[in-house]
Order: structure tokens, then C-alpha cells, then sequence
């Protein structure tokens, strides 16, 4: 739950939503629309029954936060190559989205996070390995990934860029919303973007009710009971 004090938020919608996320990394902590992965998850459930979650991706670095639209990469976990078309294959502020078979070898690293944040990137998200990671934090390039190794494979352009990807039970197609914080990565597909965080703005004002009640002393349970 989350307690917003006397923050204004603005008008939600897809754009402004996109736009708050886009200004860095310096001011994800204070953003006015105050939407959390917990938040945008259970508006998925809510909206579709699915919860979009990718499970056991989580940041490198806790302070890394991401919100954009997929590009998706298809590749073997030694296959590495691919991850590089798809580099240039995504528009400036896509959020690279990579899928793999395995959890070792590494298909990201330093020097792909390097090529990724000139080319204008907000960051990646790897169902699978990456690697370098005090050069990544040093960078200060979002990395969500489900496991860190230090071996990688090799660049072999095999794989498939920008089509539907499959991360767990969560499946993901270029052009979704892809949200990530400290608790993980939700995806949102691209047809219910706006239905999903309208709903998701309703349950922040939920939470941000029921954060003021218990404050006020009012029993979990009876505001529970009072809500059903």
C-alpha cells in the first residue's frame, strides 16, 4: 500500500504515464501517478485474469525502474547475437524485452548495455542471464533479469526479433507495456494499455484510502469487512 501524503497526481492515460516514466532515473522515485508493478499487476488480474507477471525477473540494482513499450527478442541462451539486432530493431525509449531457453549462459552484458543506452533504450529485461554487473550498476543502464552468471555464449544471430515471446506463464508481444521496480517486470498487452491503468489508478486510490483509515487507527478487519 502506498502512502502519497499531499501528492497531486495527474490525469492518467497511457501518454502522460509513458512520459513521467521516460525523464530518468533520478525521478522514478517521486513520480506523481505513484503506480507500483503490486498496483499494475492486480489490474491486470482484475481487467484479463492474468496477472503479467515475469516471474523472477528482478533489478540488478533496486533502484532501477522501467516503463515502455516491447521489443521482443527470441533467443537461445548461447545465442547472444540476437540480442543485438534486437538493439537496433527497437525505436528510442522501447524497453528490450529478451526471452530465453535457459537461465545460463549469458546473453547480456556490459557492452551490450553500452550499445543499448546510446541507442536510446529505457532498458532490458532478460528471461534468462546476464553478466558484468558492477559495469552495468555503473553504468546505470535498467537491467531486470532472471538469473546473473559469468559466462556468456556466442554471437550467433539465430533468433527472432519483434515477435511474440513466451516468459513463464506470461506471454509478451512487441508493442506491450512493460513495467518494471523493485518487485519485478508486468507486462500489459498493447489492446488493454488504457483499461488496465485506469483500473490500476483506481486501486492506488483504494490503497491510498485505506492507508489513511489505518492511520487513523481503523481496524485492518473492519475496513475489510466494510469493502467486501
Amino acid at each position: 500500500m502506498t502512502d502519497k501524503g499531499d501528492v497531486k497526481r495527474e490525469k492518467l492515460s497511457p501518454a502522460n504515464f509513458l512520459k513521467q516514466f521516460s525523464q530518468g532515473p533520478a525521478k522514478h522515485k517521486n513520480l506523481s501517478l505513484g503506480i507500483t508493478t503490486s498496483q499494475l499487476s492486480d489490474a491486470m488480474r482484475k481487467v484479463t485474469g492474468e496477472n503479467g507477471v515475469l516471474v523472477g525477473t528482478k533489478p540488478v540494482k533496486n533502484s532501477f525502474k522501467i516503463l515502455g513499450n516491447a521489443t521482443t527478442v527470441k533467443t537461445s541462451a548461447n545465442d547472444w547475437g540476437t540480442v543485438i539486432d534486437g538493439i537496433y530493431e527497437a525505436n528510442k525509449g522501447d524497453v528490450l524485452v529478451i526471452s530465453c531457453d535457459r537461465d545460463t549462459p549469458a546473453v547480456w552484458g556490459e557492452m551490450a548495455s553500452t550499445a543499448a543506452k546510446k541507442h536510446g533504450l529505457l532498458g532490458t529485461v532478460i528471461y534468462g542471464a546476464c553478466r558484468d554487473i558492477v559495469g552495468i550498476k555503473q553504468l546505470d543502464y535498467p537491467i531486470f533479469s532472471r538469473a546473473i552468471v559469468p559466462n556468456a555464449g556466442n554471437p550467433i544471430g539465430e533468433g527472432e526479433v519483434n515477435i511474440p515471446v513466451i516468459c513463464g506463464p506470461t506471454t509478451v508481444s512487441p508493442g506491450d507495456l512493460i513495467m518494471g521496480d523493485e518487485c519485478g517486470v508486468v507486462s500489459v498487452p498493447a489492446d488493454v494499455i488504457d483499461t488496465v491503468l485506469k483500473e490500476a489508478s483506481k486501486i492506488l486510490d483504494n490503497e491510498d484510502s485505506i492507508a489513511s483509515q489505518l492511520n487513523e487507527g481503523i481496524s485492518f478487519l473492519d475496513i475489510l469487512r466494510e469493502n467486501k
